[in-house]
């Protein structure tokens, strides 16, 4: 009843009704402009989290499996994934695979990094985030055997720059509110301690104490790294929902809240 009374008296004075209108009706229209637009709401951002971890957890898997069933590595030791992906027909699923899950990741990063739900930064994206993917391509184009310097360079860039990638985006201070920290961000945060303890033991075993991988340790601490690095990925297809879509990109709830109120006041006035 006082707010209304508040209203009325607003509008009995014309300055007032002018000023708060000039004022409110920019931000109001700039909000609605970046509103979902159910024209062009067509693929669901958490189908590319699926994707990509799906496709690149298939690719490692049957590519294992068929270079087990033709010979070309065996049950023990564990081979390494880039062995698997060496000799016909596995390395054409292998490169075919892994190049799509590339491009995959690629715009994974990018969603994101710019649907709010973690960290994020340029400086993270550009310099960490986007050169795992391209080096998860470097590594599927260039055989370890026919280019090893490139696979490994490319395996490397992966391997460091997800888990680097996976620590500062789950540790670093969110930008959520209380609400929106829900039990994804914990998993994650699990999850990205795993993949640097993997990925940090295997390339300390490989680099420095020059571990054979017939012992089994560098192709365990492998596998273990690219199991919760697409674990990780997987969180995002729960944790993005139904709310966020390829197209665009969604404004936080909590602005959203701060918007539904002017939007109260501005209907107010009207």
């Amino acid at each position: 009843r006082d707010s209304r009374d508040q209203c009325d008296d607003q509008l009995s004075n014309p300055t007032h009704v002018l000023c708060f209108y000039y004022t409110i009706m920019p931000l109001y229209q700039l909000v609605t402009a970046s509103r979902s637009d159910p024209d062009r709401d067509w693929f669901k951002s958490k189908y590319i989290a699926l994707l990509q971890c799906t496709l690149t957890v298939v690719t490692t898997v049957v590519c294992w499996a068929v270079a087990l069933y033709n010979g070309h590595v065996k049950v023990w030791p564990i081979p390494m994934i880039s062995h698997c992906g060496v000799y016909p027909p596995e390395k054409y699923i292998f490169s075919i695979g892994l190049v799509c899950a590339a491009a995959l990741m690629f715009m994974f990063i990018w969603i994101v990094e710019t649907a709010g739900k973690i960290y994020s930064s340029r400086t993270t994206a550009w310099a960490l985030g986007f050169p795992c993917s391209i080096g998860l391509m470097v590594l599927a184009v260039c055989n370890c055997e026919e280019e090893p310097t490139l696979h490994y360079i490319g395996a490397i860039s992966y391997f460091v720059g997800f888990a680097v990638w996976c620590l500062l985006c789950s540790f670093k201070e969110l930008s959520l509110e209380e609400e929106e920290k829900d039990v994804w961000v914990f998993v994650r945060k699990a999850l990205a301690v795993f993949i640097s303890i993997f990925t940090f033991i295997m390339l300390a075993l490989f680099l420095v104490f020059k571990q054979k991988w017939q012992e089994g340790w560098i192709p365990l601490c492998e596998w273990g790294a690219v199991i919760c690095s697409e674990l990780y990925v997987g969180t995002f297809f729960f944790d993005l929902g139904d709310e966020y879509f390829i197209e665009q990109v969604k404004v936080p709830s909590h602005k959203l809240r701060h918007y539904n109120e002017v939007e109260d006041d501005l209907f107010c006035v009207e």
